[in-house]
């Protein structure tokens, strides 16, 4: 009975911290950030019509996943509504992925407490190195990669190695870069805690097996024209341009380092000094050691000797699972084996916290110790997960009132700006090209129609060398070169400018139009549509 009443414990504990995240703390988003592009991606497949000739929508193609198919298939389920599916999605993953914050605590130290604890660390999402999250308030591919993964880190420390290639048999088919890393980290680990066995051979060709769709997907995928020097140094140009903050590290802020050397600090000493046995301390050894090398690929063949795939598998992104595993162990060893030196780890676990958004930190701090001391002094008894449970859900509907509600239907963009699109959607052909300014993302996302400028489209340019140069060209006939005057150097231009564009896009296009700001006026044109900050022309 006692067990039965703990697996309900924790299940509603759990899901009450997924409901204050879900509605409040990390609120969850539609229609922003990677959606910009993977929506536009999801309606073409749903209906080809949609964005022709636009090379962007196009590059889907170049993203082996099996995740935008598998939710056009589900769109009917929900009768074409696509921002109830995607928040259904999401919903079901939060849960997902706060078990395996739990799952990953309570199995490592064998101790629900540890599981509760690092729940409640983990709850807080916050930036890392590579510009990502530690995890995502959106609906993409890496969100439900996430709690595969980190599941499959225990069940591999474990020794449970068929689950574990499931596991990252299904990761890797629905995020690939995601569970690369994941894949060598683990099993550089069992290589180096079991050493070399036979049967390893079993488990690669199984999981060879069972990754063959995604990589299928990606050998099958239509091959561009042939590279050239020109070419390269072009799509070199583009990564540093638009992608250097996920990739190059001199684009890094200085502040992310020291606080990621912090984390690597936190991990070894854990390690070392966390009483593991020998092969479990071999094992993290190993997977914290892959993890920084694939830091130092990243480094070096990036900014010394660039070399396209190093830059294209973006490894300073594989950092955020080495910061998740410090937190769980500082949980862990905390819970069941306290000692002074795990204390003093907690401040540079606690410094990642600290990164601009002030409530969340004060939070954690208040949260963090009281948690501790409830778990440590009370057990997981009744009265203690409900006393989370309840902190959890007040804190969620607070922060659902100061965010001033949810809304699953659209994002948080100006709502003139959703105007304008939907004008679009309502008024022009559907084979019409927008041009707009750059500093404005998203524009397809409720238009349904192509666009010409919108600069977080080159964040598409890693997998493709022409993509890369048609987006350059793009930002070059807008005269849009510097993300930090995005919006001035928009406004410089004139009717004569966007004609000149549109002479080269009309084979193409049925008609065009342009998206001003609406205090800058084209000369000898009435605009078709207006509100108080956009103003739309259309090209004759």
């Amino acid at each position: 009975m006692m067990a039965q009443l703990s697996k309900y414990q924790i299940g509603l504990f759990i899901t009450a911290v997924a409901l204050a995240s879900l509605v409040g703390i990390n609120q969850y988003h539609f229609g922003m950030w990677n959606q910009y592009i993977s929506l536009p991606w999801l309606y073409e497949i749903i209906n080809p019509a949609l964005y022709q000739n636009d090379l962007l929508v196009d590059q889907h193609v170049n993203s082996p996943t099996f995740f935008l198919y598998g939710l056009a298939v589900l769109t009917p389920w929900f009768l074409g509504n696509i921002p109830l599916l995607f928040f259904t999605i999401y919903s079901l993953c939060l849960v997902f992925t706060i078990y395996s914050f739990y799952r990953l605590g309570s199995g490592l130290f064998k101790d629900k407490r540890s599981g509760v604890l690092a729940v409640v660390l983990l709850a807080f999402a916050f930036p890392v190195i590579g510009d990502v999250s530690l995890w995502d308030s959106v609906l993409m591919e890496r969100t439900i990669a996430l709690p595969f993964l980190l599941i499959s880190i225990y069940s591999s420390y474990g020794k449970k190695y068929w689950l574990t290639i499931f596991l990252q048999a299904i990761a890797f088919n629905i995020h690939p870069l995601s569970a690369a890393y994941i894949i060598a980290a683990t099993w550089f680990g069992v290589l180096i805690a079991e050493g070399f066995k036979k049967e390893y051979f079993l488990y690669g060709t199984a999981l060879l097996v069972l990754v063959s769709p995604a990589l299928y997907l990606r050998f099958s995928s239509p091959e561009e024209a042939a590279s050239s020097a020109d070419l390269a140094a072009t799509w070199l140009e583009v990564m540093r341009l638009r992608n250097g903050h996920h990739t190059f590290p001199s684009d890094f802020p200085p502040i992310i380092f020291v606080k990621s050397l912090l984390i690597a600090l936190a991990y070894f000493g854990l390690v070392l000094k966390g009483g593991f046995k020998v092969v479990q301390k071999n094992y993290l050894l190993a997977f914290g050691a892959l993890i920084l090398f694939m830091l130092l690929l990243g480094t070096v063949f990036t900014e010394v000797y660039p070399v396209k795939l190093i830059i294209q598998l973006q490894f300073y992104r594989a950092y955020l699972f080495l910061v998740i595993l410090t937190i769980v162990l500082w949980a862990g060893l905390t819970m069941t084996r306290p000692k002074p030196l795990y204390f003093l780890l907690a401040l540079p676990i606690l410094a990642q916290y600290f990164y601009g958004e002030w409530s969340k930190t004060a939070t954690v701090l208040i949260f963090a110790p009281g948690a501790w001391f409830l778990l440590r002094f009370y057990g997981l008894k009744l009265q203690s997960t409900v006393l989370l449970s309840t902190s959890f859900l007040a804190l969620g509907f607070l922060a659902f009132v100061l965010r001033g509600g949810l809304d699953i239907t659209q994002g948080e963009q100006d709502k003139d700006w959703y105007a304008v699109q939907d004008w679009f959607e309502a008024n022009t052909d559907m084979n019409s090209l927008a041009i707009v300014p750059p500093a404005e993302a998203g524009f397809r996302v409720r238009s349904k129609r192509a666009s010409y400028g919108d600069w977080f489209d080159g964040t598409k340019a890693f997998f493709s060398e022409h993509y890369a140069a048609y987006w350059l060209d793009h930002m070059k006939s807008l005269g849009c070169m510097d993300p930090e005057t995005l919006q001035e150097d928009y406004r410089k231009l004139g009717r004569e400018d966007f004609l000149s564009i549109w002479e080269k896009e009309q084979g193409k296009f049925s008609e065009a139009y342009v998206v001003c700001y609406a205090d800058e006026a084209l000369a000898n044109l009435e605009p078709v549509f207006k509100n108080r900050r956009f103003a739309v022309y259309q090209l004759l």
